[in-house]
């Protein structure tokens, strides 16, 4: 896998760095909100099950999502993201954070990994088992 950082002034930003060729992204361990503070919602467990107005914090979660989708959540501003792209729908089994590190990348990329993006702060990590799309970012910056 290669891999580019690249110093990003917004979140906004990031979205010239995406592939819009892949609709099918998985992002680990997302964070609605970066604050340690109680906010009320609703959530839903199961199609049947939902906790209505109940307090939560430091609430975590994976997300499956389009592109469409991802757009709005880079507009977030977030602080820190991890973002995946695939060429095909991840499978309910894979586990991204249960992956043991020296078998990770091989095990993504069967599953049809494509790209990486790792947001921190004003730093965007792109990493690729495409090594064309890693040096069109190298001579353009898009």
């Amino acid at each position: 896998m290669r891999e580019i950082t690249i110093e990003i002034d917004s979140n906004e930003e990031i979205w010239r760095y995406i592939d819009e060729k892949l609709n099918h992204i998985y992002i680990s361990n997302f964070r609605p909100k970066s604050s340690f503070s109680w906010w009320k919602t609703d959530l839903k467990i199961s199609e049947s099950q939902t906790f209505e107005n109940i307090s939560v914090r430091n609430m975590s979660l994976d997300l499956q999502v389009d592109l469409t989708t991802l757009r709005k959540l880079i507009e977030l501003n977030t602080q820190s993201l991890i973002i995946y792209q695939f060429d095909k729908p991840i499978p309910d089994t894979l586990l991204v954070a249960e992956l043991m590190e020296q078998s990770k990348e091989n095990i993504l990329f069967q599953n049809g990994l494509k790209h990486s993006f790792f947001i921190n702060f004003e730093f965007l990590t792109v990493k690729s088992f495409d090594e064309n799309f890693i040096e069109d970012l190298q001579k353009n910056k898009r």
